[in-house]
């Protein structure tokens, strides 16, 4: 199992019912994990779309040969 780093993260009573409720408790830190993989992407992922961006675009790849 991977290790996995603490983060600490302030919301208001309101919003952490709301978790608490809706995901359940001890399931929050999966759920926030997995919206941030959605948004942000993974770093191979990220990446992979810097790479296509670059070759879809020629004048990109003229500069990179120079």
């Amino acid at each position: 199992m991977e290790k996995k780093q603490h983060l600490s993260v302030k919301v208001t009573p309101e919003v952490y019912n709301l978790l608490k409720s809706d995901i359940g408790k001890g399931k929050i830190s999966d759920f926030v994990e997995s919206l941030i993989v959605r948004e942000l992407g993974t770093s191979e992922k990220r990446i992979e779309q810097e790479y296509r961006e670059c070759y879809a675009n020629p004048r990109m790849i003229k500069e990179a040969k120079q």
